[in-house]
């Protein structure tokens, strides 16, 4: 089962709560001179949130120039509410830091990758 798609990149199926794609509100709060605080809400977007245990070196940087390319960044998803893919685009909120975990001969392989995105654009 494919659960991720960035820019073409089919992204290895990972389990163990380190999937998860849900809308939120995109809203603002906004404090008014008399101290009332008002909360502008412009829609709701899906954020994804993904990790993985270890990736090979190969895989890594492919994913790597997926997310730093210019945004916004297709994405292909498997949403919670539904069996079936969509495509929009997003933005990387939080980009991944993994660590050189091991190499298997003279390649590395990259442990602890984990990023976020949020839809680009609002809807109802």
């Amino acid at each position: 089962m494919t659960q991720l798609i960035i820019n073409g990149l089919h992204l290895p199926k990972t389990s163990g709560d380190k999937y998860k794609c849900y809308p939120t509100k995109l809203a603002e709060q906004l404090e008014m001179i008399s101290g009332r605080v008002v909360t502008e809400i412009r829609g709701t977007v899906q954020v994804i949130e993904y990790a993985y245990d270890y990736m090979p070196d190969a895989q890594y940087k492919a994913l790597l120039t997926a997310l730093r390319a210019s945004p916004p960044i297709t994405v292909t998803y498997l949403p919670d509410d539904s069996n079936d893919m969509v495509t929009s685009d997003f933005i990387v909120t939080s980009y991944p830091a993994p660590s050189f975990a091991f190499a298997k001969g003279d390649k590395p392989y990259w442990h602890g990758i984990n990023f976020s995105m949020r839809e680009v654009k609002p809807h109802d």
